[in-house]
């Protein structure tokens, strides 16, 4: 049924969602089956390095608070201050957004072949999924995802004040070309994973593919 070969050179998948949705782990079930990852988030992180433009800026805007005793930024501390409000949020992105864009852009143009996903919450935020050929928006309820990052070490209150700044998935879900929802067990994920695999490297992609571009 499926031949296993892309129907083009490249095959550019966009994954979003907000945090504690399950888009990495979506991201890194396509990876056991070969897909490239570009993780956003990681790259972001990379650039918050001691020493780079970003850490100085960041380290200027909210204060020497967020810096460890070894002089590096620290995620939590960072996180507390800048998920305070829209207006903290926003100076964050002002300064780490354009250039890690930029990065995620020039990363997607070094990789020209074989399915290739991009990870990146704010996928939808920065209009990547009308650059990508699919986009996908992982979603799931907000009492699931604030006990998904409340066990993964979080604090109850912090989650739900994040959960808060960001867009709701239904200001989304029209513009994304799959909605995966991530609401059962992890076996049901990896299922619904192998099936997206599958779909891209079969032939019923070429009917998605040309009504998408209509």
């Amino acid at each position: 049924m499926f031949d296993r070969k892309l129907s083009q050179e490249r095959l550019l998948v966009g994954i979003g969602g907000n945090m504690g949705s399950g888009k990495s782990t979506v991201a890194s079930e396509l990876k056991r089956y070969g897909a490239k990852i570009i993780d956003a988030d990681e790259m972001g992180w990379s650039m918050l390095a001691k020493g780079t433009d970003e850490y100085h800026k960041l380290v200027k805007a909210f204060g020497r608070g967020i810096l460890t005793k070894a002089g590096n930024i620290d995620r939590r501390s960072l996180g507390k201050l800048a998920f305070a409000g829209k207006a903290s949020l926003a100076k964050l992105n002002a300064i780490v957004h354009p250039a890690l864009l930029e990065k995620v852009r020039a990363e997607i143009d070094r990789n020209r072949k074989g399915l290739v996903v991009v990870d990146a919450a704010l996928l939808f935020a920065w209009g990547l999924d009308r650059e990508v050929d699919v986009a996908i928006l992982v979603t799931a309820a907000d009492r699931l995802k604030i006990k998904r990052l409340v066990d993964a070490g979080m604090k109850e209150e912090d989650v739900v004040a994040r959960l808060k700044l960001q867009p709701p998935d239904s200001k989304i879900w029209r513009r994304a070309d799959f909605v995966l929802e991530n609401k059962g067990s992890f076996a049901e994920l990896r299922r619904k994973c192998r099936a997206l695999w599958n779909f891209f490297y079969s032939a019923k992609f070429q009917a998605f593919k040309a009504a998408r571009e209509q």
